[in-house]
């Protein structure tokens, strides 16, 4: 009696990326340039804020990245009244600025994730799906960052809320940064990649 067969291994399943639903179709590029020109709005309204800040000692990277309690209080002092008001405002307006190029990065990595799915290059898919979770652990990481600066605005500046900002601040712009990257070369590399024909229930 001849041994059975092996089995096929069960096919892996697919990562789904957050609110991948929300960009399908029509709907989803409406969003996707929705959230592009809230970006861009808000990146712009915060422009004169970002330059008082720099004006008056120091600008919005050192102050995220201060990281210790002595740094902070430099900064602080140095801004005075001015830079104060302009630092206030410009968190506040910044988190229109989170919001925009939040939802645009998830949305971009998310559209990416299923065409490359479709287009059977499920490796590369689940690539875009994780730097689309990446992307909104970013924006979190940069609405909570914000929320800590805001603390320290307003005289507390005693760690350990320097270290929290610094660390957001690193989680923000290596996974936003990295989304980006991959949103932008899967896009041009779809260009050039051939499409896959894979079996329905089976990963390459």
């Amino acid at each position: 009696m001849s041994p059975a067969p092996p089995s096929d291994p069960a096919p892996r399943r697919s990562l789904r990326a957050p609110l991948a639903d929300r960009f399908d179709g029509f709907a989803g590029t409406r969003l996707l340039w929705l959230a592009g020109i809230a970006m861009l709005a808000f990146g712009a309204a915060e422009l004169p804020a970002l330059a008082r800040m720099s004006a008056h000692g120091t600008g919005v990277v050192g102050f995220e990245f201060a990281a210790s309690t002595h740094r902070m209080h430099e900064i602080l002092t140095r801004w005075g009244p001015t830079g104060h008001a302009a630092a206030r405002q410009h968190v506040f307006i910044d988190l229109g600025f989170i919001l925009g190029y939040g939802l645009l990065l998830i949305g971009l990595c998310a559209r990416l994730a299923g065409r490359l799915q479709r287009e059977g290059h499920p490796r590369a898919a689940r690539a875009a799906a994780l730097l689309a979770w990446g992307a909104l652990i970013a924006a979190v990481a940069n609405a909570l960052q914000k929320m800590v600066l805001w603390l320290e605005l307003h005289g507390h500046i005693a760690q350990p809320l320097p270290v929290l900002a610094a660390v957001c601040a690193t989680i923000t712009f290596t996974l936003a940064i990295s989304a980006a990257l991959f949103a932008i070369g899967g896009m041009i590399a779809l260009r050039r990649l051939p499409a896959v024909t894979v079996p329905e229930g089976q990963t390459r």
